[in-house]
């Protein structure tokens, strides 16, 4: 079982379809089926809560289905790391790399365990993969 660390929108497209969804719960179907262990800040969880909501507030999910993803989300399926013990090396990444602080807790993560880290935020990717070859674009990692 391969180790990696998720960011937040590669489960959001397991849950509301969008562009690489299909790449995303192909992942997740991967890692059910025990060829990765999905490793992320316990921050992800209020982050996937906070996309919910926006989707709401726009109106591109009711309620009631927002609630529903909550519920459906795959907490027993992921080992969850402790943003606090995160936070340090997170705000160094986030000053070096010019990234958020939460984005960069997910680098932190991997960084800290040295392993891949895939992301769906291209914009983040093109900041860091230059220089950081272990964060792996969701359509482009292997497993997906």
């Amino acid at each position: 079982m391969t180790p990696i660390v998720l960011d937040t929108g590669v489960l959001v497209k397991v849950f509301v379809q969008e562009g690489d969804s299909w790449s995303a719960t192909r992942l997740l179907q991967a890692a059910t089926e025990g060829k990765y262990r999905i490793l992320a800040p316990d921050s992800m969880a209020v982050e996937f809560g906070n996309v919910l909501w926006k989707s709401v507030v726009r109106t591109q999910l009711r309620e009631a289905e927002a609630r529903q993803e909550l519920a459906d989300f795959p907490f027993d399926r992921i080992e969850w790391l402790p943003a606090r013990v995160l936070l340090e090396e997170a705000y160094g990444i986030a000053i070096e790399h010019e990234v958020a602080v939460y984005d960069a807790a997910f680098l932190a993560a991997a960084a800290s365990l040295g392993v891949d880290f895939v992301t769906a935020d291209e914009r983040l990717h093109r900041r860091v993969a230059g220089r950081l070859p272990w964060v792996k674009l969701l359509r482009d990692f292997e497993g997906a």
